[in-house]
């Protein structure tokens, strides 16, 4: 009987532990959402920032082709919006960790950002119909975490 008790206090313990964490993780982004259906040259929406962002995308799939194959990677970018000039455009983001299953994630960092207002936009998505669904997209802009 002791044993079982201390397997249930070790397992509440763990769940409590994990709930924090996860919590604690959710705080540290600036915003989060998800992609349904989203094709290539859809684009997210606006936020400030200025040295450092990441983008990370969790759950990642989309509908297969006819020919039952389905996505397996999508590039972003990440874009400064710049009012009456073209935007400056930043590194491409390859992401395919986030279609390996369940809680997998992508993530990509972009750092030395000048001060302004950015988003990312799809560029690619591979494989399937190039229809693209994210469970959890979140965009975080402190490197500090």
């Amino acid at each position: 009987m002791r044993i079982r008790r201390t397997g249930i206090i070790s397992a509440a313990t763990a769940a409590v532990t994990l709930l924090s964490v996860s919590a604690a993780t959710a705080e540290d982004f600036l915003w989060s959402g998800y992609w349904r259906e989203a094709t290539a040259g859809m684009e997210s929406r606006r936020w400030s920032d200025e040295q450092y962002s990441q983008v990370l995308y969790r759950n990642c799939s989309g509908p297969r082709s006819s020919s039952g194959s389905k996505p397996y990677n999508t590039d972003i970018q990440m874009h400064r919006d710049i009012s009456a000039w073209p935007d400056a455009d930043y590194d491409n983001k390859t992401f395919s960790e986030c279609f390996k299953g369940y809680m997998h994630q992508s993530n990509g960092e972009w750092h030395d950002l000048p001060k302004g207002q950015y988003y990312f936009s799809v560029e690619a998505v591979r494989g399937g119909v190039g229809k693209l669904d994210v469970e959890v997209v979140m965009v975080d802009n402190t490197s500090a975490d």
